[in-house]
């Protein structure tokens, strides 16, 4: 099962990576990339739900826009603008709290982290503000994560993000793993080969090798995008190849330390 682990996380790190790249070409090198990675990924959510509503979102021409990051249109007609935020600070939150007193965001929807969002609306409700924000589904820690590993060192610390895709990645191995296991478990159960204790002790093998995997993967693309974007930049890399190498670089790390892990999970557990 370690096999259909890795390629869920070797997905998923792609995936990021391009959504760091997106960010990088969007907003260059900027220490504080994590809500330019927070549009793209809210960005990208919202298109997959509505692939067929006729909807369509998309970012802002402006990368430095105070009020609306996000247009959405149907039909030519624009039908939905929103602001993303993805800030923790008291500050930042008290900030938000007296835009919108001012009416800043009167006609545009407020879209935020996870955390943010149960920050903000606790200081909404506390200053008598009917104004509520809705969250994106993403947490301040992945779009921290994500940052970091593409060097923006204004988004939290490496070692802290290293270890949330640590921990990310494995929820994501452990889930595939004991998947696969469980329904493969469910045909032997019904097919009499094995019983319902050797199929649970499976499923939690599966599971904790699948942790294993997704953990190594996801921690070693971090550490090294973030390494990588580094070097890039003391020897002032720009262009289609930093990009690229940005990009291919941590997955392949990636990759290859989730089959290592796996098979040295295999060789002392099998």
């Amino acid at each position: 099962m370690s096999k259909q682990a890795n390629t869920a996380v070797a997905a998923k790190t792609t995936y990021e990576g391009t959504v760091i790249t997106r960010a990088m070409a969007r907003a260059g090198n900027n220490p504080h990339l994590k809500g330019h990675v927070h549009e793209i990924l809210t960005k990208d959510a919202m298109n997959l739900k509505n692939a067929l509503s006729g909807q369509h979102t998309e970012l802002t021409k402006s990368t430095t826009a105070k009020v609306v990051d996000l247009v959405t249109t149907k039909g030519g007609k624009i039908v939905g603008r929103i602001q993303m935020k993805d800030t923790l600070s008291p500050s930042g939150i008290n900030k938000l709290v007296r835009q919108v007193a001012d009416g800043k965001y009167r006609t545009t929807k407020l879209v935020g982290t996870e955390e943010t969002t149960k920050l903000a609306n606790a200081a909404f409700k506390k200053a008598g503000l009917s104004k509520r924000m809705v969250s994106s589904g993403t947490s301040s820690n992945t779009t921290t994560t994500l940052a970091q590993r593409a060097g923006a060192s204004g988004s939290g610390t490496l070692g802290s993000a290293v270890g949330q895709a640590a921990k990310s990645g494995g929820a994501v191995g452990a889930a595939v793993g004991a998947g696969i296991e469980v329904v493969s478990g469910i045909v032997d159960l019904a097919n009499g080969k094995r019983d319902a204790g050797e199929v649970t002790v499976a499923v939690a093998k599966a599971g904790a090798k699948g942790y294993a995997t997704g953990a190594a993967a996801s921690a070693a693309a971090t550490a090294s995008g973030a390494a990588v974007a580094s070097g890039l930049a003391a020897v002032g890399a720009t262009g289609a190849l930093a990009t690229t190498v940005a990009f291919a670089v941590p997955l392949t790390i990636a990759i290859g330390a989730g089959y290592l892990v796996s098979e040295i999970f295999g060789g002392l557990f099998d």
